[in-house]
């Protein structure tokens, strides 16, 4: 039989996870409400800031799957192996990763946009899983990279392979924020001095702006020469301008699924629904159950 105070550390427990749950619950309430909220955008119009779009996939760059080596925009994939404990067999992660560098398009009828997935939620379906398959050079090099062993004391070990990926044409919800894409700023300041610099080379460009005729080129001449080459360079049309990717603030999800929206608004629904009022009745039981083991009910 267990002793008091295991009975009070499991109530305890109850009463902590009771709360983790009802936190999750109100989270996913909040995103519920932000997927009901947002209007479905296109690619070619769509504002900055917070977007709701529907599309299809489409590679930016030649990515493979890291255990089939089937193509893909993005993958992800984990590796586990068995442990053993108190004569209990469980799994436990021993590796993990994903293609979250490389970015990909979602593609419309207006257009298409790049979604950097870095610090996304992705939630597809899992392509492949296997347990203890035929080791080939993929998973051998997958294992190796992972610094696990596949062969434990006298037996090979028992391993589980887990790969998720988005493969081109597949048909994607975002839910995310549209931005200017990182790194735009710094690429146009490069620009700038870049033609700044040509021009200073060219005698004819030189004498172009040297409009008093005094043979040099004086700092007001040169600021009108660099408000040009400003203009120039803001006009110029830019790949990638704007990217769908995580807000830098965490204030607003990220979330990218081969759901249907109407499937991820009732997978927050029944999210909400599971953690408010699962978790709010775990955590009231085991507080009171608490109270009554610890003989303070009566107190209140």
């Amino acid at each position: 039989m267990q002793n008091d105070g295991e009975v009070v550390g499991w109530l305890l427990g109850g009463v902590v996870g009771g709360l983790v749950l009802l936190a999750r619950g109100f989270r996913a309430w909040r995103r519920l409400r932000l997927v009901e909220d947002t209007p479905t955008a296109r690619a070619r119009s769509m504002a900055l800031g917070r977007v709701e779009l529907f599309g299809r996939a489409q590679g930016k760059a030649d990515l493979e799957a890291p255990f089939t080596g089937l193509p893909c925009v993005y993958y992800r994939y984990r590796i586990e192996k068995e442990v053993r404990s108190n004569r209990r067999r469980s799994w436990r992660t021993v590796a993990r990763g994903d293609s979250s560098a490389w970015g990909f398009y979602l593609e419309d009828e207006t257009g298409r946009v790049l979604v950097e997935p870095a610090g996304a939620e992705v939630d597809v379906s899992h392509d492949w899983n296997e347990t203890n398959p035929e080791l080939g050079p993929r998973l051998q090099a997958a294992l190796a990279q992972a610094g696990v062993g596949s062969s434990g004391w006298l037996f090979r070990r028992k391993l589980r392979f887990t790969e998720w990926r988005i493969a081109a044409g597949e048909s994607l919800y975002v839910l995310g924020v549209a931005q200017e894409r990182h790194g735009l700023a710094a690429e146009r300041r490069r620009r700038i001095h870049e033609k700044l610099a040509a021009w200073k080379r060219d005698p004819e460009a030189m004498a172009h702006f040297d409009v008093d005729g005094d043979g040099r080129v004086d700092a007001e001449e040169w600021e009108v020469a660099r408000r040009l080459v400003v203009q120039e360079v803001s006009l110029d049309a830019v790949d990638d301008r704007v990217v769908v990717a995580a807000d830098a603030d965490g204030n607003s999800p990220f979330y990218v699924t081969d759901r249907e929206e109407g499937r991820v608004r009732t997978r927050y629904r029944w999210r909400a629904f599971g953690g408010i009022y699962g978790g709010a009745a775990l955590c009231l039981g085991c507080a009171a159950a608490l109270l009554h083991q610890l003989d303070l009910l009566g107190r209140f």
